[in-house]
């Protein structure tokens, strides 16, 4: 094989396409999430999503549980605002509840349903959310995450429905809303090469320089 050759072959097992995980967007980068509507709010992912997929976004706005604007909760159903629990408290029910599948829900929490695939609650009841505290935070922050470190088995959807929607079992005294905002999409890390692949190319370096040679005493 010409030298030509073997250093053009090491150079290109160098030239390697990194697999970067699709991100999933909101539209318009904001998604309002209503208190009231026990079927939430819906888009369409175009392509095929997978557990290796990402999703990042940040929650501000408070539905509220009951009449009068009470029971108003963060994204973890963590109230902010008491009802018949205090501020810093949480209650759960289990499913199915309508359109809320099977499962242990927290009441106000913000869940996510992939059609085909499943449900899951974004962020738990714990006290990095705000259980038991005086104070909790109003507003929470998922970070860019894999749709698997969400809680979904693994999967291969084409074009799937997304659906976020509140925690509840009744929605007609409800009231409020929960506001999704874009997390900045991550950025695509460059492949580091690994020992091998600088050996190739200190190969392809000495196999090119020893052509150079050749030629010159030609």
């Amino acid at each position: 094989m010409k030298p030509s050759r073997i250093a053009s072959l090491a150079c290109a097992s160098l030239i390697t396409a990194s697999a970067q995980a699709a991100n999933v967007n909101l539209p318009g980068s904001t998604l309002v999430v209503p208190g009231t509507s026990s079927t939430g709010i819906s888009f369409s992912y175009s392509g095929t999503l997978t557990q290796a997929d990402t999703i990042g976004f940040s929650q501000t706005g408070n539905p509220c549980l009951q009449p009068g604007n009470v029971y108003c909760v963060n994204g973890a159903g963590v109230l902010v605002v008491a009802g018949s629990s205090p501020v810093g408290g949480a209650t759960s029910f289990a499913g199915p509840s309508g359109s809320i599948p099977a499962g242990s829900w927290t009441y106000g929490a913000l869940l996510m349903q992939i059609s085909g695939v499943g449900t899951v609650q974004i962020w738990p009841a714990n006290a990095a959310n705000g259980l038991g505290s005086g104070t909790p935070p109003a507003g929470l922050t998922l970070p860019t995450t894999t749709l698997a470190a969400l809680g979904f088995p693994a999967f291969s959807q084409a074009n799937p429905t997304i659906t976020f929607i509140v925690a509840d079992t009744a929605f007609g005294d409800n009231s409020g809303q929960f506001t999704l905002t874009q997390a900045a999409a991550p950025l695509a890390v460059a492949p580091v090469p690994t020992l091998a692949e600088w050996s190739l190319a200190a190969l392809a370096l000495l196999v090119g320089l020893g052509g150079v040679a050749r030629a010159r005493r030609r």
